[in-house]
């Protein structure tokens, strides 16, 4: 049984923004992945430089749709701004290199080497998503940076939309004018894909904590009025005791609740969807499938697994090899004192 009642009737386009740290990768992944299991053709796209989508889908994110093994019918795909600024710069030269003097190519180089340049061309990348170039695709969700960067993508087509309507001038780290108009008409595309409720859905991700809860919503605000009213609230995290009869555990799910509870008004009036607190680490698809089921168990991989050898050196350097071996990982040693020190020792 699915968790997320947005898996219902999803819109074709699924963003998923909020707080750093609230979860958002793992829902995101998680969601795709449901609906490629579920018979959908599913594109997921990571906008965030620093996203961790690789480890957690074990597949090396490339700007070009990517298939993720063991999930038929899943791609993913990471807008990376660098590559996506250097596309974006060689179209522009290419427009120009038959009627364009040496002076004037090298003077549009100079102007496309800023981070304008940079912001323009990941823009670029993104709205193309949005504007048809992905046709072939049931579902795109967007695995976004955290909400500052979010809402100034998602604020980036009206725009440029209005720049261009007022400029007919050059548009320095931008290039030309005249290249930037061809691409008035996606832009337009992109925007009316992002008004439309039927198409996007925004779901705001965050925990049952004060600082995650006010920030989406501020973003809410903010997004409403950019004219992108179709949202969820995904609240991640929720902590459910399993034993009611243990103080401890139902005082930490009585607490939470009470936070839910005082939702400011902005997201009490959302659909929302509780995922609950998972006691296993979010890599690799057993657990993204785990994440989203209802009771399911801590998958097969667990972490947990390398607790095997507590205590002894043979399973410290068995860890250490296979950590090795998978070229990334940390380990954290917690030295317990003696429980009743004495003085001078």
């Amino acid at each position: 049984m699915i968790e997320l009642r947005l898996l219902v009737h999803p819109t074709r386009y699924l963003f998923f923004t909020g707080k750093g740290g609230v979860g958002k990768t793992s829902l995101a992944a998680a969601t795709a992945l449901a609906l490629a299991d579920a018979g959908k053709s599913v594109l997921l796209v990571s906008t965030d430089a620093a996203s961790n989508l690789d480890e957690i889908l074990d597949v090396e994110l490339h700007n070009t749709p990517t298939p993720v093994p063991g999930a038929p019918g899943l791609q993913v795909l990471n807008i990376d701004p660098d590559a996506a600024a250097e596309a974006y710069r060689q179209r522009v030269l290419a427009q120009m290199e038959a009627s364009a003097s040496d002076t004037e190519l090298s003077t549009v180089r100079e102007q496309l080497s800023g981070a304008c340049t940079t912001e323009i061309a990941a823009f670029d990348e993104f709205t193309a998503l949005l504007a048809g170039d992905a046709e072939r695709f049931d579902h795109i969700i967007f695995d976004t940076a955290p909400t500052g960067h979010t809402l100034r993508l998602l604020s980036l087509p009206k725009a440029w939309t209005g720049f261009l309507q007022g400029n007919d001038r050059g548009a320095s780290c931008l290039g030309p004018h005249s290249g930037l108009k061809m691409r008035e008409a996606r832009f337009k595309a992109a925007l009316a894909a992002l008004g439309d409720s039927s198409s996007t859905t925004v779901i705001l991700v965050a925990r049952p904590e004060a600082s995650a809860i006010a920030e989406a919503a501020r973003t809410s605000e903010e997004l409403m009025a950019l004219g992108l009213a179709n949202q969820r609230l995904a609240m991640n995290g929720v902590f459910r005791a399993t034993n009611r009869d243990d103080p401890v555990a139902r005082s930490i799910e009585d607490l939470g609740r009470q936070v839910l509870a005082r939702l400011p008004e902005s997201l009490a009036a959302l659909p929302r969807d509780e995922v609950p607190l998972r006691a296993f680490d979010m890599v690799g698809l057993p657990a993204l499938r785990a994440l989203l089921d209802v009771g399911a168990a801590a998958p097969s991989h667990d972490v947990t697994r390398f607790n095997r050898g507590a205590g002894s050196a043979a399973g410290i350097d068995q860890l250490v090899n296979e950590l090795a071996s998978a070229g990334r990982g940390l380990i954290l040693v917690i030295s317990q004192a003696p429980a009743h020190p004495r003085a001078g020792r």
